[in-house]
């Protein structure tokens, strides 16, 4: 069964959620504040994190990049602040989805299942990423020249080498030798 942590402070929005989760047959662990969601997600690893942005102890931005730098726990945020600077930055931060309150359980599931099968994606690219050293070595460098995450440096690479209509490894390899010093 999939499990789905659900972090809220808003005991009401937990409950209700929780329960029309559980009714949709996700297994659902809940956390009321943000540390309590970090250590619920280092012990238990759910599938997937349906994170407030506004939460005490650790507010669901902190949150995410920590799940993303400790965990391999993917998350979506839930939030009833809609506006344009809390989506981009949870965007860079790696969410999964953006969700705006007052939430309808029948109307999250189909983004929740989408969220999931994205990060599943996600996981089989980062094993093809870490098999291949040419790929990972392209990633890191546009990770440090465009301060991009390893996730978007690698969809960036990969619709690169889509649009030149070449091989991901063979765009990497060019892109690793033409970076090397050249010989005298």
């Amino acid at each position: 069964m999939t499990r789905i942590l659900l972090a809220d402070d808003d005991r009401v929005v937990l409950f209700t959620l929780a329960e029309g989760l559980r009714e949709a047959g996700f297994a659902v662990i809940e956390a009321r504040d943000g540390l309590q969601a970090l250590a619920l997600c280092h012990d238990e690893a759910p599938d997937l994190a349906l994170l407030d942005i506004r939460m005490p102890g650790l507010d669901g931005l902190e949150l995410a990049r920590r799940l993303r730098d400790e965990t391999a726990v993917p998350f979506l945020f839930f939030s009833a602040y809609g506006d344009e600077d809390f989506v981009r930055r949870a965007v860079k931060i790696g969410a999964l989805g953006y969700l705006l309150k007052p939430l309808d359980v029948a109307a999250m599931v189909p983004t929740i299942r989408t969220a999931l099968a994205r990060a599943q994606d996600l996981s089989g690219l980062q094993g093809a990423l870490e098999s291949n050293r040419s790929i990972a070595t392209a990633v890191g460098m546009l990770m440090q020249a465009e301060g991009l995450d390893r996730a978007t440096a690698f969809e960036r690479l990969r619709l690169q080498a889509r649009s030149e209509r070449r091989k991901l490894e063979d765009l990497a390899i060019t892109m690793v030798e033409s970076d090397r010093p050249k010989e005298s």
